[in-house]
């Protein structure tokens, strides 16, 4: 008996969400098709009942993390009295830095991405401009908002993966990710 569209559709959410879990996590190259289908709780065979290929897979999982990023940025922005500052202790949290498998797909993904298939590439691209659109909108910033929320953005990306690449000494992790919030919330105000 054939599956049904809704059971095909949630089946392939769940492949979705375990694989942008996975990739952030361990990287692209770290995820294999038969470990990603076992995380997901499914057999290898069906992975090409719902992608074409693991490029495909792998923009889809950009895309859901850089929306994913984006709603929870703004999010800590609505709920604040200061948007900016709050977004920016979030981003740059000690959370953050160590769970980069529930955190920003950009900090985790952005420089292999950036060398990855076009159709990834490409979704890294449409969701960074929409992730800066929405912030501008949100922030509240006017004129040329969106390249200030561009600057912001990278700001705190670069501040986290330096953040996570000096883990070896957590003291020295820590002040990275102070220094740059304190340094990000001056240029913003």
């Amino acid at each position: 008996m054939p599956l049904s569209k809704d059971h095909k559709a949630r089946t392939r959410e769940r492949i979705i969400a375990a694989a942008a879990r996975l990739f952030r996590r361990d990287g692209v190259d770290g995820v294999s098709v038969p470990g990603l289908m076992k995380e997901a709780g499914l057999t290898q065979g069906g992975f090409y009942a719902h992608f074409a290929s693991k490029d495909a897979l792998v923009a889809e999982a950009v895309a859901r993390g850089l929306r994913d990023t984006t709603e929870r940025m703004v999010g800590v922005a609505e709920r604040s009295g200061d948007p900016i500052g709050a977004m920016i202790d979030d981003y740059l949290s000690p959370g953050h830095r160590d769970q980069p498998e529930a955190g920003c797909i950009v900090s985790a993904l952005g420089a292999e991405a950036s060398r990855g298939a076009p159709v990834i590439r490409e979704a890294m691209t449409d969701g960074i401009r929409e992730a800066a659109r929405r912030l501008k909108e949100k922030l509240g910033l006017e004129g040329d908002g969106e390249d200030e929320a561009i600057a912001l953005f990278a700001g705190m990306i670069g501040a986290l993966v330096l953040a996570r690449a000096t883990r070896t000494d957590p003291a020295f992790s820590d002040r990275v990710l102070k220094v740059s919030a304190e340094r990000l919330k001056r240029s913003f105000k």
